[in-house]
């Protein structure tokens, strides 16, 4: 069995200015149906179609979706953050004696490593250690909640109270030093907060609306996370003669990227390509 997802993707950019998409998923059930990475969906004219692959008995998964677009612009997102956001873009620009085509493919970066720093250390070192990043890692989640949650959470004096309630909490997570005791907090973190907030006059129903709050935000980290077992490989054909691109390989005029979650991890990712084709 597959131990990571390999998604597959191939565009075809024609002279007319139609665009045909294939993106093929194929690993088991739960990495490849987790949705940390979408496929194109509810696009008229586009087919999807999954089967099931068995081969020395070992069974996967794979997911297909393929179509053709007119569309110069297409944006790829749930708009949750809870899976990779990605956009496609083409241009063509005519001249004299020939045309021109550009394709960008950008992916939002995940900003982990300047939001989670140990986090990011321990993804780039394959280091999955758990306590060496989840302290850090709740600590910042909480610190996202109280924004959240507190309206007055940029004034000075709200400001300073959150800081109370974030260096309490890393100060707890300092005396954790087994899985067991994280483990005590990521199963009943309401009762954790409750406990942990006593010595602060906060109402009642503030550590469920911090649990709530964190939550929210710990899903899309987790959403990272699932990615971390994905590999890429994007093909594009451009119309003419590629004359521009960052591509990692060129295999005829296929123009080859492949990658990770490591060139996910920070700021956006761009594929870029263009060509010159003469009619």
């Amino acid at each position: 069995m597959l131990s990571c997802v390999e998604n597959k993707i191939y565009i075809h950019i024609y002279p007319d200015g139609s665009t045909y998409f294939k993106f093929e998923s194929t690993g088991d059930s739960t990495d490849v149906f987790n949705n940390d990475f979408i496929h194109p969906q509810n696009l008229k004219g586009w087919n999807a179609n999954i089967e099931v692959i068995e081969k020395n008995d070992e069974k996967n998964w794979r997911m297909t979706t393929e179509g053709i677009s007119m569309d110069s612009i297409l944006i790829f997102q749930d708009g949750k953050n809870t899976t990779l956001n990605y956009s496609f873009k083409r241009y063509k620009h005519e001249t004299w004696f020939s045309s021109e085509f550009g394709a960008e493919i950008r992916f939002q970066g995940k900003q982990i490593k300047d939001e989670f720093p140990k986090l990011y250390e321990s993804l780039i070192s394959d280091n999955p250690d758990s306590l060496f990043w989840l302290p850090e890692a709740m600590t910042i989640l909480m610190r996202k909640g109280l924004n959240e949650i507190s309206p007055d959470s940029i004034s000075p004096q709200q400001s300073k109270r959150n800081q109370r309630f974030v260096n309490h909490l890393r100060n707890s997570f300092a005396k954790i030093q087994t899985l067991d005791d994280m483990e005590k907090f990521k199963k009943d973190r309401e009762l954790f907060l409750t406990d942990l907030l006593k010595p602060f006059r906060v109402e009642p129903s503030f550590p469920s609306r911090l649990a709530k709050a964190m939550k929210k935000h710990e899903a899309i980290l987790e959403s990272t996370m699932d990615l971390n077992d994905d590999f890429f490989q994007w093909k594009i054909l451009m119309p003419g003669k590629p004359v521009k691109t960052n591509a990692m390989e060129i295999v005829g005029d296929t123009l080859i990227w492949k990658f990770g979650l490591d060139s996910l991890l920070s700021e956006s990712f761009v594929l870029k390509a263009e060509s010159v084709f003469y009619p």
